[in-house]
C-alpha cells in the first residue's frame, strides 16, 4: 500500500494539464507527416490486398540529465504550511520548521515522535525517470542539535495513476553543534521496473530520529534538495494510424525506425478512404494529420 493521498492527486491533475503540451519537438506544428499513401493517389485492390502507410516523425531527443528539487514550505504549523518540492528556490517562510529533535537521550537511545514530513512535487511534472541512475541529495539538518542521528528519506511517484514506490534510503550522521548546518547527503537507486517511466506527480518523505540531543531542524530556502535523474523528453515514443476515422476508436500501431515509420493495413474497400495519424511521445498527442486515396477494383 503506497502513502499517495488525495492531495497529491489533486497536484498531478494539475500537472497532467501542463502535460498536454510537453513532450513533442515542434510543439503546435505536426511531428508526423504521411509520405505513403500519395494523397489523390489511386490503389488497385485486386493487385494490392494490402496498403502500405509510411511517414517521418519528429520526437524530441530523450537526452539523460538531472531535475533538482528543493525541499521548500510556505509557513511553520499554520493553514499555509504547505510543505512541497519546486524546481525553483528561495527564501522559505517554513525555514526551520518541521522535523524536531528535543529530547535528550543517552547513547543508543532514539527520539522519534513520528516526525515525517512529506514534500509532493508542485511543478516540475511530468518528468522522465532515468531509473539506470541513481537520484542523489542533501537534508540540511539546523539548530543546536548533537549526537548522531538518522535520516530516513524515500520517494514516491505516480505512474500511470497508480501509486509506486521509487526507492529509500537511511543515513546515519553524527551532528556538529559548531556549525550551523549539518547536510546530510543521501542516495537513491530507483526500482528499475521504472526504467523510462513517466512520472506524473512525486513525493519525497523525511523522517529523521536518533539519540541526538537538543533541537534541530530542517534547513530549506535551498540547503535541502534532491536530484532526479531524468531525460530532456519521454522515451515512449508512438505513432498510431486510424482509416476514415478521426477519432482514432480503433487506431493501428506503426513500427518506427529512426525518424520515419511505417506499417501495413489491409486495403480498404472500393471507394475514397482517408487515412489519418498522429503520434505520441509522453503525455502529449500531436494534431493529426491526414492523407486520401481511392481504391479502386
Amino acid at each position: 500500500m503506497t502513502r499517495w493521498s488525495l492531495r497529491k492527486l489533486v497536484l498531478v491533475a494539475t500537472a497532467a494539464a501542463v502535460a498536454a503540451g510537453a513532450g513533442l519537438a515542434n510543439a503546435g506544428s505536426a511531428p508526423v507527416t504521411i509520405t505513403t499513401p500519395v494523397s489523390g493517389s489511386t490503389i488497385a485492390l485486386h493487385s494490392n490486398p494490402y496498403t502500405a502507410v509510411a511517414g517521418t516523425d519528429s520526437f524530441a531527443a530523450a537526452t539523460p540529465g538531472t531535475s533538482r528539487f528543493y525541499l521548500r514550505r510556505d509557513g511553520c504549523g499554520t493553514s499555509n504550511d504547505n510543505p512541497h518540492l519546486s524546481t525553483a528556490t528561495g527564501t522559505d517562510g517554513g525555514d526551520g520548521c518541521g522535523i524536531v529533535l528535543n529530547a535528550v537521550v543517552g547513547l543508543g537511545g532514539d527520539v522519534d515522535q513520528g516526525a515525517f514530513v512529506d514534500y509532493p512535487a508542485s511543478d516540475g511534472m511530468p518528468l522522465a525517470l532515468d531509473a539506470s541512475r541513481t537520484a542523489t541529495g542533501a537534508i540540511d539538518i539546523t539548530g543546536t542539535a548533537v549526537g548522531a542521528v538518522e535520516v530516513d528519506v524515500s520517494l514516491e511517484a505516480l505512474v500511470g495513476g497508480q501509486g509506486v514506490t521509487v526507492g529509500s534510503t537511511t543515513t546515519t550522521t553524527v551532528l556538529d553543534p559548531t556549525v550551523s548546518d549539518n547536510p546530510v547527503a543521501f542516495t537513491i537507486q530507483p526500482d528499475a521496473s521504472l526504467a523510462g517511466a513517466d512520472l506524473q506527480g512525486l513525493d519525497l518523505r523525511v523522517h529523521i530520529h536518533g539519540p541526538a540531543l537538543d533541537a534541530g531542524f530542517v534547513g530549506l530556502s535551498g540547503k535541502s534538495w534532491v536530484d532526479m535523474p531524468s531525460f530532456s523528453a519521454s522515451v515512449n515514443k508512438s505513432v498510431a494510424i486510424s482509416v476514415d476515422d478521426a477519432t482514432f476508436a480503433h487506431p493501428v500501431s506503426a513500427r518506427l525506425d529512426g525518424s520515419t515509420w511505417s506499417v501495413a493495413i489491409p486495403t480498404p474497400a472500393i471507394g475514397k478512404h482517408t487515412i489519418y495519424a498522429e503520434s505520441t511521445q509522453g503525455f502529449a498527442t500531436s494534431a493529426a494529420v491526414s492523407t486520401t486515396f481511392t481504391v479502386k477494383r
